[in-house]
């Protein structure tokens, strides 16, 4: 591995640790810096601003998703429950992840995330679009089920987590996406 793809890998790592710390929408380059234990003015070396950043870290985000329902799909031998299983695959690794999941999705500079954040969640709606057999559904799929998966992890949906803590969402939010695929289906 190259210096600069080790100084890479370091920062998005601090990133991720940042944003589990901290909100994600309030990690500075600052933050990530202090994380990998480098100057700010380092970061710059390996990317050219905290943007560019979250579009790296939402290339290997939407990659490790990607990965992650493909492995559950697999071990999975009813095809009707293909599309349940990836939803809650989905919602698995939002839970467990949540600092890198909500700066790979938070909104870009302006109105626009870079072109690699844009294609990475392409490859979201393609595995959803695939699994389900609708290959031209698959943005529609994706948007439903990370639509009710960020609104379980900000409490805009509360399915016992105010009192029981965020534990409590993989397994009472399986219960809704059951509900998003089934009609999503038809």
């Amino acid at each position: 591995m190259s210096k600069l793809d080790e100084g890479r890998a370091r920062l998005l790592a601090a990133a991720r640790r940042a944003a589990t710390e901290t909100a994600a929408s309030r990690v500075s380059l600052r933050d990530i810096a202090k994380a990998a234990d480098l100057s700010p003015a380092a970061c710059y070396r390996y990317f050219p601003s905290r943007e560019r950043l979250a579009d790296a870290l939402a290339v290997e985000v939407c990659g490790e998703i990607v990965a992650a329902i493909r492995q559950v799909v697999a071990r999975e031998p009813d095809t009707r429950e293909h599309l349940a299983v990836a939803a809650h695959a989905y919602l698995q690794y939002a839970a467990n992840n949540r600092g890198a999941f909500d700066l790979a999705f938070e909104r870009g500079e302006g109105d626009w995330v870079g072109r690699e954040r844009s294609e990475a969640g392409l490859s979201l709606a393609h595995v959803f679009g695939e699994i389900a057999g609708r290959p031209g559904m698959g943005a529609s799929l994706w948007g439903g089920v990370h639509g009710l998966v960020d609104l379980l992890l900000k409490g805009m949906i509360d399915v016992g987590q105010r009192d029981h803590g965020m534990s409590v969402v993989p397994s009472r939010g399986e219960m809704l996406l059951r509900g998003l695929v089934e009609s999503l289906k038809s």
